[in-house]
């Protein structure tokens, strides 16, 4: 067997070199945050975990959601009350350090048509870290099997479309998320406004778009 001056063989330093590669190719996903794509997944999985359980609430109370998630880990479900609305405290992978909670808006809108009161709510939720990592959004195809309402199909629509105008634009992304859960929090008036006019809402976010600037 080879060995050197000091008796190590050759084979055992070739196996102590291909060791520390194995350690160091192992640690590289941990250290430079390479696995982007299972990262998307697992924030957008976070997200719909908590969409379900704020429509479950916002549906179940008939009211406004501002965005606290304790409030939903600590209250039993209506229809279950053996368990919370939402079991878990799951945030973005990427956040490594400041664990910083979702953004969740949801709205109750009682939608008198006739004698009859169609029941309307929408949840929107958002990655905080957005700005950084603009892929990590809930794609419009997640909420297809979800029977969403009149008013979450408003939501979903235009969502995709500040999904699209802001591309890979993060910042402006966040801006234009931000901006919109505003418009529901705010303006009494903003379901009849989209109920009304499809780009409605749309024309605050971007009035360029629609030749609203001066």
């Amino acid at each position: 067997m080879l060995r050197n001056q000091n008796g190590i063989s050759v084979y055992a330093i070739i196996s102590i070199i291909l060791f520390a590669a194995l350690i160091f190719v192992l640690a590289l996903p941990n250290f430079y945050n390479l696995d982007k794509e299972q990262n998307i997944e697992d924030c957008t999985n976070n997200m719909k975990e908590i969409w379900v359980a704020a429509s479950d609430y916002v549906r179940d109370t008939e009211a406004d959601f501002a965005g606290d998630l304790e409030l939903l880990r600590k209250t039993p479900k209506a229809r279950g009350p053996k368990n919370t609305y939402l079991g878990s405290h799951n945030h973005c992978p990427e956040a490594s350090r400041q664990k910083t909670e979702y953004i969740v808006f949801g709205k109750y809108v009682a939608d008198k048509i006739g004698d009859e009161i169609k029941h309307n709510y929408g949840v929107i939720v958002y990655c905080p870290n957005l700005a950084q990592y603009p892929k990590h959004f809930i794609p419009k195809a997640f909420y297809e099997n979800m029977d969403p309402t009149q008013l979450q199909n408003y939501m979903i629509d235009d969502m995709d479309y500040i999904n699209e105008e802001t591309g890979s634009n993060g910042a402006r992304k966040l801006e234009m998320m931000t901006k919109y859960v505003e418009i529901w929090k705010n303006d009494p008036e903003a379901f009849n406004k989209r109920k009304g006019n499809t780009t409605a809402l749309r024309a605050m976010l971007f009035p360029e778009k629609f030749g609203l600037t001066n």
